[in-house]
């Protein structure tokens, strides 16, 4: 299966590579990667080709320290509507609560985790993995990954909580002085996982942007667009879906890869809450083509039916036949007699 990442996670990719010395464009090219990917943050793109990339940037420039790199070019800022939640938090413990419980939304196979440090109760490691089968190496997203994290405390906390230290799980790969300037602590390398590690004190640090109802608002988006996790799992599969149908990802395959999950786990999670792939879908693109045409500026058809994942826009037709007993062309028509 597929897993998938926001192609913001490679924002300021190709400015910071070609400072290093590697063409981009090429670069890209050899994991199956355009700029035109690259050119909406919030598309989704397959996390090997980013893992990859990385890795491959790294070697070919001999800037063994580009993920580090490429987290100080990114900042916290990368993260988009989940970055606006979790400065806007209460705490720090709320922040990284809703970071682990909203990760999904950047890419279905991170994993974000507080866990205490059996040698040292004054301490809690902020934990970072990526779950895929069959992952390749991937040190640079490892290094990339933590030092957002390391950014995000000190932006959430406005410099007041900083790493006690970081800990990679392999060897160390560019300067110290890189590590030095990114992390701002001691780097510990060969550790049993990828953390950042903070008093324990600190989560219940009031975060000083915190402003409640920019909290609600970033989690209402985030709920309305991708699907609280916590919510019936119909409900989610009609976020992304919604979310998928124009890029032509809006395929049960396609949704099921996004959830790291088989098409046929997907579908008996479905029935077992009584409904269908396909019935959801059919509903959705039903209401979305009302949307469209009401639209001041409509769209035309042809890519009325693209934005509804359809190929043809006879397609869009013979569906339309069957919802509102009449074509595209002519619902356009009787609801404009009706504004």
């Amino acid at each position: 299966m597929t897993i998938l990442v926001r192609a913001a996670s490679l924002q300021g990719y190709e400015a910071l590579a070609r400072e290093c010395g590697v063409d981009p464009i090429r670069a890209m090219q050899r994991v199956h990667l355009t700029p035109l990917h690259l050119a909406d943050v919030d598309s989704l793109i397959p996390f090997t080709a980013r893992i990859d990339l990385l890795e491959q940037t790294a070697a070919q420039s001999g800037c063994m320290d580009f993920g580090l790199r490429l987290a100080k070019v990114q900042g916290v800022g990368m993260l988009g509507q989940l970055a606006m939640l979790l400065l806007n938090a209460a705490t720090l413990g709320e922040a990284l609560q809703l970071a682990s419980r909203y990760i999904f939304v950047h890419s279905p196979a991170s994993r974000l985790e507080v866990v205490p440090v059996n040698s040292a109760p004054h301490l809690v490691d902020l934990t970072f993995a990526v779950d895929m089968p069959h992952r390749p190496q991937y040190a640079q997203t490892v290094e990339l990954s933590v030092g957002l994290m390391v950014n995000g405390l000190l932006a959430g906390s406005q410099g007041t909580v900083k790493p006690e230290q970081v800990r990679l799980p392999h060897a160390q790969l560019g300067p110290s002085s890189s590590y030095r300037a990114t992390m701002g602590c001691e780097c510990v390398f060969h550790a049993d996982a990828a953390a950042v590690r903070i008093e324990a004190g600190a989560l219940q640090l009031a975060l000083p942007a915190n402003n409640p109802q920019m909290r609600q608002l970033a989690q209402d988006y985030l709920d309305q667009q991708f699907g609280d996790p916590a919510q019936h799992f119909a409900d989610r599969i009609r976020s992304m879906v919604r979310r998928f149908l124009s890029s032509g990802m809006g395929n049960q395959a396609a949704i099921a890869r996004a959830l790291s999950i088989n098409p046929r786990t997907l579908q008996r999670r479905l029935a077992a809450e009584g409904l269908y792939f396909e019935d959801i879908v059919d509903d959705i693109r039903k209401h979305q083509l009302l949307d469209l045409l009401d639209q001041a500026q409509a769209p035309p058809l042809t890519q009325i039916a693209w934005m509804l994942g359809y190929t043809e826009a006879s397609t869009l037709n013979r569906s339309c036949l069957r919802w509102y007993g009449c074509t595209p062309g002519t619902l356009r028509q009787r609801r404009n007699e009706l504004l």
